[in-house]
Order: C-alpha cells, then sequence, then structure tokens
C-alpha cells in the first residue's frame, strides 16, 4: 500500500470550517485506504466530535483503521456513506473498544448485507446509538431480523433501512420486537414493502411515541407536530392506555377527516376533555364525526382552527346535543360565514359555551331589570333628605 505523505495539510484545511477542531466533513476527498490509515495516526484529530469520510474510495482495511484509532476516543458521529467497506468493514467497527462515544453510525452505499447486520445486532459497543443508517445496501429480511432480535441497541431512535430489498415479512417480523422502546423514525422507502408493511411500521412507532410523551398519570399526551397521519389515529384510537386520558393534543400533523373518524370510533377517549386538532386538513367530514361520536360528549374544549371548516362544520357541532359540555370552540382561520358563526351563539345545546362570545337577550334584559332596582333606590334616599330636612325645620 503507497504512503500517504499530504494529511496534516488536508486535516488543517478542512478544520478551516470548524475552528473548534471537532468537525471534519471530507466528502468525496478521496483519501483511499492510504490516506485513512495516516488520517488514523494523527494526533490533530483527537478532539473531533463529528467525521464524515463519504466518497473517499474506502475499503475494510480504512475502517479497521479508524477502528483502531487512538485519536477517536471523543467521536460521537461517523459517516461513511459511498464507501466499499462491506461486512468485513463493519465487523472492525463493531468490534472496536476505541469508539466509544459513538451515537450515531451511518454507512448507507457500502455493500453490507444479511453477515453485515449480524455484526450490528450482536454488538455490544452500542449500547448508547441513537441513529443507525444501513441504507442503499443488501440486509434484506434476513438481516432485518437481526437487527429485530438485538437487545444491544436499546436508546436507538432513528433507523435508516431504505433500498434494503425488504419486505412485509421482515417489517412484521421486526416490529414484534420489544427491544426498541426509543425508536422513533423507521425509513423503509425503496423496498418491496406494501401498505400492510407500512401500516405495521406507523403503528408500532406512534405506540413508542405515546409512551414517550404520555404524562406520568396518564391524562395528557401531546403528539404536535410530529407529522403523523390517518394510519397514526387509528392506533391512538385502539391504545388501551389512553383509558384515562383527559387532554389530547394533535395539532400540526397531517390528519384529515378519516383520522378523526378513527378517534371517533375509539372504546378508550370518553374521557377526554380537551381536543386540539388546530392545523389539520380536517376540513367539515371530521368535524361531523366530533359532533356525532358519543366518545366526544365529555368535551369541554375543541381547537379546530385552520382546519379547512366552513358553515357546515359549524352548524352540526351547533345541531349536536353530544356537545352541550362545550365551554370553548376555537375556529379562526376558517371559511366560514355570519350563518355558521351565529348557528353557534343561538343553538340550544351550546348553553355553556364562554367562547366564542355572543351578545345574548338573557343578558340584556337582566341589565335593564338592574338599572331599574337602581333608579328606584335613589328616589327612597331622595326622600329621605327631605324628610329629614322638614324635621330640622320643625325643631328651630
Amino acid at each position: 500500500m503507497k504512503k500517504f505523505y499530504n494529511i496534516e495539510g488536508i486535516i488543517r484545511n478542512g478544520f478551516k470550517l470548524s475552528r473548534d477542531y471537532e468537525i471534519l466533513d471530507f466528502n468525496f476527498v478521496k483519501l483511499g485506504d492510504p490516506g485513512v490509515k495516516a488520517f488514523a495516526k494523527s494526533k490533530s484529530i483527537k478532539q473531533l466530535t463529528r467525521l464524515t469520510l463519504s466518497g473517499n474510495k474506502l475499503g475494510p482495511e480504512a475502517a479497521k483503521d479508524l477502528a483502531d484509532s487512538e485519536y477517536l476516543g471523543k467521536l460521537q458521529s461517523l459517516k461513511l456513506y459511498k464507501n466499499k467497506i462491506g461486512d468485513e468493514g463493519v465487523k472492525h467497527i463493531c468490534d472496536t473498544e476505541r469508539l466509544p462515544s459513538l451515537l450515531s453510525l451511518r454507512i448507507a452505499w457500502n455493500e453490507i448485507g444479511t453477515e453485515g447486520a449480524r455484526h450490528i445486532a450482536e454488538s455490544s459497543r452500542f449500547k448508547q446509538l441513537t441513529t443507525l443508517s444501513v441504507s442503499e445496501n443488501k440486509i434484506g429480511d434476513a438481516g432485518l431480523k437481526h437487527l429485530g432480535e438485538s437487545t444491544n441497541m436499546p436508546k436507538l431512535e432513528f433507523l435508516d433501512l431504505r433500498k434494503n430489498g425488504i419486505t412485509d415479512a421482515g417489517v412484521l417480523n421486526f416490529v414484534k420486537s420489544k427491544a426498541f422502546a426509543e425508536l422513533q423514525s423507521i425509513e423503509i422507502s425503496d423496498n418491496p414493502v406494501t401498505d400492510t408493511g407500512k401500516k405495521a411500521v406507523a403503528e408500532f412507532l406512534i405506540f413508542n411515541r405515546i409512551r414517550r410523551h404520555l404524562n406520568e398519570d396518564k391524562t395528557i399526551l401531546d403528539l404536535s407536530k410530529i407529522g403523523i397521519g390517518d394510519l397514526e389515529c387509528s392506533a391512538i384510537a385502539n391504545c388501551e392506555d389512553l383509558a384515562n386520558l383527559t387532554k389530547l393534543y394533535l395539532e400540526l400533523n397531517r390528519i384529515t377527516g378519516e383520522g378523526i373518524r378513527h378517534l371517533a370510533e375509539s372504546p378508550y377517549l370518553e374521557n377526554l376533555t380537551l381536543l386540539s386538532l388546530a392545523r389539520n386538513p380536517i376540513k367539515d367530514e371530521g368535524v361531523k364525526h366530533i359532533a356525532g361520536a358519543e366518545i366526544f360528549r365529555n368535551l369541554q374544549i375543541l381547537m379546530i382552527d385552520h382546519c379547512g371548516v366552513t358553515d357546515e362544520g359549524l352548524i352540526a357541532i351547533a345541531k349536536s346535543e353530544i356537545m352541550s359540555n362545550l365551554l370553548r370552540v376555537y375556529i379562526e382561520g376558517n371559511d366560514y360565514t355570519d350563518d355558521g358563526f351565529y348557528a353557534l351563539g343561538e343553538s340550544e345545546f351550546l348553553t355553556q359555551l364562554e367562547y366564542p362570545e355572543f351578545e345574548r337577550e338573557e343578558e340584556e334584559i337582566e341589565e335593564e331589570e338592574e338599572e331599574e332596582e337602581f333608579e328606584e333606590v335613589e328616589e327612597i334616599v331622595e326622600v329621605d333628605e327631605e324628610e329629614d330636612l322638614d324635621d330640622a325645620e320643625y325643631e328651630k
């Protein structure tokens, strides 16, 4: 193997983008195995926390040199996209004790197969790993089975499996695992996976998210702004852990009327007093499902602002006896008219509604009666004063 001469100059040039000496991005620098061997022996890298060596024509030997380096003990992120380290190179990274701080391992497009996945699954060095990307390799269902059976990555949050020849069978086997309670995202695109597999992944992830975001006494769940849609709503509706839930926050997601239908059919959401759906495209269809669902009888606060709701949706709420406990309905940012707005105020069922505020005739009548009583009191006072004056004059 030829010697690589100018590694220190290349490292110094790379550090110009990171003055703290913690980040090096060598995308397509074409170091090759000789360059990485020299790199791994340089004391200049001892502060590194993030290293990118994508597209550098690296083989298993380069992976071994990185794994054996005395100076990468602080490395938290290692990205080796578009190289050829193969299963052998993966084994070197999995077996080393010299990368104790590693949190993110990205080895997409590296000719990794089933054995490479097995090395990862069986390694005891990844207890702190939160991100694993093995996309565009060849691990297949067999490799995914190894990963699913692993108990060595309890903190994994992100798993990228794109373009690996994985099928529904592999996905359905993986989601049976109980060892990935922190996993929040699984990328399975560009695999021959049908809606069955996609649904299984969605349910697996939403149950993880529920466990992560549900408060201690299981009364409040906040799943806002995490990109969930109708499939996830189906899983939420069927989650037994939500039987005591009183507040559910789902704003800023991708939920449609179909997702609301799932929630409306849930056997576990009868204790909800607050439901926030702001900025979801639920439209009138979703609102009608809410207004007609017995499970939502205890709702006191309903947030449907910026949801594509028209007069039709508001009138459905106004005509629903089920909605009689509503105290507040947030409807800003929707395409309704005065007809829909005043339907809420004139509803025979929404008698407790505090917001939106409406002028009610009963209140005006009460105010008039109070004014009349006040005038009568003033007249009595005036009479008393006149009587006092008469008495004073008489005494004189």
